[in-house]
């Protein structure tokens, strides 16, 4: 299924209520694959699949999350070589 990354402005968010949230993303169905967050740039990236744009969207919206934006992910590298996903 293909993969998504949403960022998402913070504002003040202390580390208990990100873990909340964290638990939350988890827990949704198909759940998160990563959340990383920036306390100091008050920034938060989600990444999770959805089967389109659309059911991505509506992933974040069901998860009262309000995205800067979205994107789609089609290439990765974690080793210095390009891997399709």
């Amino acid at each position: 299924m293909p993969r998504y990354v949403s960022l998402h402005a913070l504002g003040c968010l202390p580390k208990p209520a990100f873990a909340s949230l964290c638990e939350k993303l988890f827990a949704a169905e198909p759940p998160a694959r990563r959340v990383v967050a920036g306390q100091i740039g008050e920034k938060m990236l989600v990444e999770f699949e959805a089967r389109d744009e659309r059911a991505a969207t509506d992933w974040l919206h069901a998860n009262r999350l309000s995205a800067l934006w979205l994107l789609r992910l089609d290439l990765e590298s974690t080793d210095g070589t390009a891997h399709d996903l």
